[in-house]
């Protein structure tokens, strides 16, 4: 208790340490905080006693810093500088209209950061920060202003959008493709590397249940290549390591250029859907709908060789 009480009360007397130190006189730094000469020249002496050092030579109408008084002075301007920089980041966020965006790797990754310029227009005159968080995509702390999310968030008090479903099928390089093909039917797949995620919420669906869809299961011996995201997952099947299954809305991207290939026509659809979410209690100070009907335009469409319904843009 007693080092406390002392560290509060040298703190009191920095400011006046720094205003004097910085312009080498105890009346010029007591005009800057609005004390007397005598005051400074008091409090000065109050602050060496604490410390146990002198801190200033003091000269005929002129003051010094001592090493120990130099030391204290770069210590407390650097701390000074910190705090000043704090401040101004908590000013401009304010004043910015920073609108923070949460989601999930995947989907920032596959989704998001491959049509940043569109997703900017989608918040005209907004800051947008980016948070992923997995397995949801929702920051656990709620402090975001939106966030896309896939199946009904776990989370409490939060307002929900739906938007539109996935689309399940396998998919690899064209590369394995080559190597490995052709896979004519679903029971190729069992000799194929397979590569997956580990899942980490029940909205997730791996390979055992896609594969039950079509009345097969995966071989006890079968030792498939897992990883803790998708991320990395489509990572290692885009440098031909294997089959994933393919989340058919986050790689679209991919699907266009051909650095990935779908060889199988067999595919299922979520019954969860992707949603937009936002805190119940602190309704978006901005317009949602132009985020959503951009996600619905080029995600929710139709995707060539998988005849399902496109989800159409609301107006």
């Amino acid at each position: 208790m007693r080092n406390k009480a002392l560290y509060r009360n040298i703190q009191r007397l920095l400011p006046t340490f720094e205003a004097a130190a910085r312009r080498e006189s105890f009346t010029l730094g007591g005009e800057e905080v609005g004390l007397s000469q005598s005051a400074v020249s008091k409090q000065m002496s109050e602050l060496e006693s604490r410390l146990g050092h002198p801190l200033f030579v003091r000269a005929h109408k002129q003051i010094s810093l001592t090493p120990a008084g130099d030391r204290l002075f770069k210590a407390y301007s650097l701390a000074a500088s910190q705090l000043i920089d704090a401040l101004e980041d908590l000013i401009q966020e304010h004043s910015r209209q920073q609108i923070v965006l949460s989601t999930s790797t995947a989907n920032g990754a596959f989704m998001l950061l491959p049509r940043l310029g569109e997703l900017r227009e989608c918040f005209p005159g907004r800051e947008i920060f980016l948070v992923t968080w997995d397995p949801q995509g929702i920051e656990p702390t709620g402090q975001f202003d939106l966030a896309l999310t896939f199946g009904k968030p776990d989370f409490p008090g939060l307002e929900t959008r739906p938007l539109f479903a996935d689309i399940l099928t396998p998919v690899c390089s064209p590369e394995f493709l080559e190597k490995n093909g052709p896979l004519r039917q679903v029971s190729d797949l069992l000799k194929c590397e397979l590569l997956y995620m580990q899942a980490q919420h029940p909205s997730w669906i791996g390979w055992r249940q896609w594969l039950r869809e079509f009345s097969l299961d995966l071989p006890k011996i079968h030792q498939p290549m897992g990883f803790n995201n998708y991320y990395n997952t489509i990572q290692a099947c885009l440098a031909g390591q294997g089959v994933a299954l393919g989340w058919l809305r986050q790689l679209g991207n991919m699907l266009e250029s051909r650095r990935l290939v779908t060889p199988l026509p067999e595919y299922m659809q979520t019954e969860d859907q992707y949603q937009l979410a936002w805190p119940s209690d602190r309704t978006p100070g901005f317009p949602i709908q132009p985020f959503e009907e951009w996600l619905a335009r080029q995600y929710g469409a139709a995707i060539p060789g998988f005849p399902l319904p496109a989800t159409k843009p609301k107006v």
